[in-house]
């Protein structure tokens, strides 16, 4: 069992992006990532500690580019 601050981060991930705060795209992208960390975080590939830098390094990479304009009428899933 992973974590529960990898979900946490990953409901973070979602809520800038529902926020508009990261672009749909890089966060679509590092959505999957994070899920990835967490399903190899489950199967013991990674450890702990491993997942925790990798989660959060993918989260700061996505909130620390520029933002860019995106069309605001697409959804915002």
């Amino acid at each position: 069992m992973h974590a529960p601050v990898l979900d946490y981060l990953l409901s973070a991930l979602r809520a800038h992006r529902a926020s508009g705060r990261i672009h749909a795209d890089v966060a679509n992208g590092v959505d999957g990532y994070m899920q990835n960390v967490i399903r190899l975080a489950d199967a013991r590939i990674l450890s702990g500690p491993e997942a925790l830098v990798a989660a959060n390094r993918a989260l700061s990479l996505a909130l620390s580019l520029p933002e860019i304009p995106e069309d605001r009428h697409a959804p915002r899933s």
